[in-house]
């Protein structure tokens, strides 16, 4: 004789299902294995995390990140845009003596703290300190040369602008790209940092330029993190919030 479960147990039998399954999306972000860097085949992974201005209107829009690297430990994220320009420092000859000393530039003290008012305290607490102390960074010549992160050629470094940059004085080059720095000092200019140019190339530009786009970085505590939803594309990028209370 065949045995048929019930309709009711059957009921019951799915909604344990569905509770698993749950379960499992809500789980620490690298638990089973959600977040990953970059794939050639498969692209990158997008998340949500903090909120700045992104429309013609000063709209305050999430941020969409995209993530480089991603192990048991840590993500690696990129701003997916240019989100506005700022110089590196003021003064570049103070720059230059410095040996392009990042954290002694105003575009460090800049990311670190104006920039970070757009995160929430949970989210700030999800964010993992860089070698240099910082929280918000931005890529090295390193970074932007490196295949792992999907920067295989010079499109895949062209950067592209919000409306918000644009509107409040970012450059934009006719193919609708933008330039945007890097951490890194010029070896043949030391009053100049490393920036991207109009088809995705490196070259340099001095630090008190004012309209070169900001282009941030971030390191993510991957023991610090739940993903609430999304499907990890640019479309629906991930939502996710800190295990010690949330992002509110």
């Amino acid at each position: 004789m065949t045995a048929y479960a019930r309709p009711g147990l059957r009921r019951v039998y799915t909604a344990l299902l569905l509770a698993l399954c749950v379960g499992v999306w809500a789980a620490p972000g690298f638990a089973d294995g959600a977040l990953r860097g970059y794939d050639a085949a498969e692209g990158y992974q997008y998340l949500e995390l903090g909120t700045f201005p992104q429309t013609l209107e000063n709209g305050l829009e999430p941020i969409v990140w995209r993530v480089l690297y991603a192990d048991g430990d840590t993500a690696f994220l990129l701003s997916e845009y240019v989100l506005l320009h700022h110089r590196i420092h003021f003064d570049d000859a103070a720059y230059e003596r410095s040996g392009g000393d990042f954290t002694q530039t105003e575009m460090y003290e800049y990311l670190n703290g104006e920039f970070l008012q757009s995160f929430t305290d949970g989210e700030i607490r999800m964010l993992k300190a860089g070698e240099d102390g910082s929280l918000v960074t931005l890529l090295t010549v390193d970074d932007l040369k490196n295949k792992a992160y999907g920067f295989t050629g010079d499109r895949a470094r062209r950067g592209t602008p919000t409306a918000y940059a644009l509107q409040n004085g970012l450059f934009q080059y006719t193919n609708g790209s933008s330039p945007y720095w890097t951490r890194t000092q010029s070896e043949t200019r030391t009053y100049g940092a490393v920036c991207t140019k109009e088809d995705g190339n490196l070259g340099y530009i001095r630090v008190v330029v004012q309209n070169e786009g900001c282009r941030p970085a971030v390191w993510l505590n991957a023991q610090m993190i739940t993903i609430e939803g999304g499907d990890g594309t640019l479309d629906d990028p991930f939502r996710i919030s800190s295990r010690e209370g949330g992002t509110e």
